[in-house]
């Protein structure tokens, strides 16, 4: 209301009046920014979809490998959705690129053109965020969806806040090679449309909606027809997925006698069992590996699976072992929150089930796996690893809490909380682990890591010249972000090294 200039006592009350009633009687002014609706169009019947060497299709939707809500396939063979921002995992579709599910060879086509429309849902969405902006990503023979086992084979930003959008991507002979580099072989099974919501300005469950109109893959001149994928491995060589729940509890209640029955659960995961496991063959065992998540995550993340192919770490495995190259070891994925709000599927968004895991890894997880499984005796044969935050507790817990349990750990973009000083202090005084050796130790972290490379080379000295460790390496990935091709680089490199003697990966 405007500052009101009163000429006489009974003038001012009365236009005070006035305008307080006008006020009572108005709806405050709608300053929400209204986005279109009606741009997003149906056309003819089977019109769109995806065109490989000049055959065209509709789209098949990779359905769990999509995260996105409200995915629709209208009548014209485009495909709607929307799309969440969530703190830089925005979510989209995945894609197969052949109807019947075959891969084909990336090396054969130099480009993709794409054709979507897109507009921000109104009252969802930050008006200073920029401009949406979107990243194709190219879905590789192992690739369980749209965060598993990717390659990210560009990020574009649309011109304006909403409308249609075309937009043709190179596919470079440096981009084959991270395919190969990534799954061994240039075979790719889809692709995925992805809103890039990662420090835009976005705030969680800010809101994009798309329709993929086209796509169509270029193939070069006189490229070689496609192949279906085969690694040359049996079936007898590849290892099996089963999924495991254990008993556990709350252990963020400090107190045995204050856990109740509703404190108590049996807990979910996966677990990879190498060729020729036999569950009878109790006098052949194998060491043991668990593997944990970042923030924000659970035990499905590395997308390991008993579904399909099992996701790519099952492939780096199955291939490392079957070579000999890999030794044999049993793995573990679970979930590193050790409280209630665990999940299934949960959010991993507990710091505290975070810091308490190690009552469950030591009292509930390790015995229950020695008991149903054929493990090796010994600390020497289990390996602890973590991406980001998993990446810390491998650090805080394994070795900060657990190294008379375990010795063998890798980082994968470690989030550390604490002084590379303070770090090793805390260990060296702990009198129950004196003459405890790390057997193997392994890091990992991307160069254009925003969030965690600034702690990382000054880690990476003070590890490799702390006189605890036997075998320490570690490896900077050239322009890897918080994300999960530096993170399978470094799983990848971990197994060729781990259960082994001072197996060096890279000379200096």
């Amino acid at each position: 209301m405007k500052k009101l200039r009163i000429v006489s006592a009974l003038a001012g009350i009365a236009m005070l009046a006035s305008v307080f009633s006008s006020c009572a009687d108005s709806s405050p002014e709608d300053t929400t920014k209204h986005y279109p609706t009606d741009i997003f169009t149906v056309d003819e019947a089977d019109s769109c979809g995806i065109t490989l060497r000049d055959t065209k299709e509709a789209f098949t939707i990779f359905t769990k490998g999509s995260a996105a809500s409200d995915i629709k396939t209208e009548t014209d063979g485009s495909v709607t959705w929307i799309a969440t921002a969530a703190g830089g995992g925005g979510g989209g579709v995945s894609f197969y690129v052949k109807s019947n599910k075959e891969e084909i060879n990336i090396a054969n086509y130099e480009s993709i053109e794409i054709e979507l429309i897109y507009s921000p849902i109104t009252g969802k969405w930050n008006p200073k965020a920029q401009k949406p902006g979107f990243c194709m990503r190219i879905l590789p023979w192992d690739s369980t969806g749209i965060f598993g086992g990717y390659e990210d084979l560009e990020y574009f930003d649309a011109d304006e806040e909403y409308g249609t959008l075309t937009k043709t991507i190179a596919i470079s002979d440096e981009f084959v090679q991270k395919i190969k580099a990534s799954s061994d072989y240039d075979s790719i099974l889809g692709f995925a449309l992805k809103f890039n919501d990662y420090q835009r300005g976005n705030d969680d469950g800010d809101q994009l909606k798309v329709q993929l109109k086209n796509v169509k893959f270029n193939a070069k001149a006189n490229a070689p027809a496609d192949t279906a994928f085969s690694d040359g491995l049996t079936d007898a060589q590849r290892g099996t997925v089963e999924e495991i729940w254990y008993p556990t509890r709350d252990w963020s209640i400090a107190d045995e006698a204050d856990v109740t029955d509703a404190d108590r659960y049996n807990k979910h995961g996966w677990v990879y069992l190498p060729a020729g496991y036999d569950a009878e063959d109790t006098t052949t065992k194998y060491p043991v590996f668990i593997l944990l998540h970042g923030f924000g995550q659970n035990e499905n993340t590395w997308g390991l699976t008993n579904e399909g192919r099992g996701g790519k770490i099952k492939g780096y495995m199955d291939r490392g072992m079957a070579s000999g190259d890999v030794e044999k070891f049993i793995l573990v994925c679970v979930t590193g929150v050790a409280d209630k709000s665990w999940g299934p599927n949960g959010s991993g968004s507990s710091f505290t089930g975070y810091n308490y895991f190690g009552g469950e890894l030591r009292n509930d997880l390790l015995p229950w796996l020695r008991e149903n499984y054929n493990i090796k005796d010994g600390r020497d044969n289990v390996a602890l690893a973590g991406l980001s935050m998993g990446g810390g507790q491998t650090f805080n817990i394994g070795i900060g809490q657990s190294l008379d349990l375990i010795s063998n750990f890798a980082g994968f973009s470690g989030a550390l909380f604490s002084t590379s000083d303070e770090f090793i202090a805390g260990v060296d005084g702990n009198a129950a682990f004196d003459g405890l050796k790390i057997h193997n130790l392994y890091m990992i972290c991307g160069d254009a890591d925003g969030l965690v490379y600034g702690s990382f080379p000054g880690y990476v000295e003070a590890m490799a010249a702390w006189d605890r460790v036997e075998n320490f390496e570690s490896y900077v990935f050239p322009g890897g972000t918080h994300d999960f091709p530096v993170w399978y680089y470094g799983f990848n490199d971990f197994i060729h090294m781990v259960f082994q003697e001072g197996v060096q990966l890279y000379n200096d």
